[in-house]
C-alpha cells in the first residue's frame, strides 16, 4: 500500500494498487496508460472501482518539476502527455459512474476532449486557410467566426488586465505567433506518429 507522510493510507483497496503497479504489459494501449500516464491511470482506476467515492483537490500539496531545457526534452514530454490523455481517455469511457456539469455528463465532456485532440492539427491549417481566403482571396469572414476568435482572444486579455499582467499579453503575441504551430501542430502529430 502507498502511505501519506503522517502514517494515513493513500489507496484503501490492494486491487487498486495491485493494478496500478502493473509492469507486465502486453498492449500499446497499456504500455501508454501504465508507463506514460500512470498518475492518470491512477486516478481512472478510483473512479472505475470506487464509483461512491469522491476524488478531491489538494491546494496545500507541495510539487516540484523540472522544466524542459531543450526542444528534444519538451518534444520528448509532449509526446507522452498527449499519448497517454488519449489512451486515458478512451479508458474513462468505460467508467460507467461519472458525474456531470452544466447539463452535460462527464462522458459527454470526455468524447468532446477525445475530439479535440485528434482534430487539433486539423483545426490549425483550418483556420490557416480561413485567413488565407480572407486576406488574400478577399472573401468576407463570417460574423460567428469573429465572434468566436473575439471571446477566445478577450477572455486572454481580460485575464491579463485582472491581474495586472501587462509583461502577459506581450508573452500571448509570442505564444500565438511561435507556439500555436508547435503546440497545436508540430507536437500532436509527432505523438500520434510515435504512439
Amino acid at each position: 500500500r502507498l502511505y501519506s507522510d503522517d502514517g494515513r493510507p493513500l489507496l484503501s483497496s490492494d486491487d487498486v494498487y495491485q493494478r496500478y503497479a502493473t509492469n507486465n504489459v502486453k498492449t500499446l494501449h497499456d504500455k501508454n496508460l501504465f508507463h506514460l500516464g500512470e498518475d492518470r491511470m491512477l486516478t481512472t482506476l478510483l473512479l472505475r472501482y470506487f464509483p461512491d467515492m469522491k476524488l478531491s483537490f489538494v491546494p496545500e500539496a507541495t510539487c516540484y518539476t523540472i522544466a524542459p531545457h531543450t526542444f528534444s526534452v519538451l518534444l520528448s514530454q509532449r509526446r507522452r502527455w498527449i499519448n497517454s490523455t488519449f489512451h486515458n481517455m478512451l479508458e474513462l469511457m468505460r467508467v460507467q459512474s461519472m458525474c456531470g456539469i452544466c447539463c452535460l455528463s462527464m462522458k459527454a465532456v470526455v468524447v468532446l476532449d477525445l475530439i479535440a485532440t485528434l482534430i487539433l492539427p486539423a483545426s490549425l491549417v483550418y483556420v490557416g486557410y480561413i485567413i488565407f481566403i480572407t486576406f488574400w482571396m478577399g472573401e468576407p469572414l463570417s460574423l460567428l467566426m469573429l465572434v468566436v476568435w473575439g471571446i477566445v482572444v478577450g477572455v486572454q486579455v481580460a485575464v491579463f488586465l485582472l491581474r495586472s499582467r501587462w509583461d502577459y499579453c506581450w508573452w500571448f503575441l509570442i505564444f500565438c505567433i511561435f507556439g500555436v504551430p508547435v503546440f497545436y501542430f508540430i507536437l500532436p502529430l509527432y505523438s500520434f506518429w510515435h504512439m
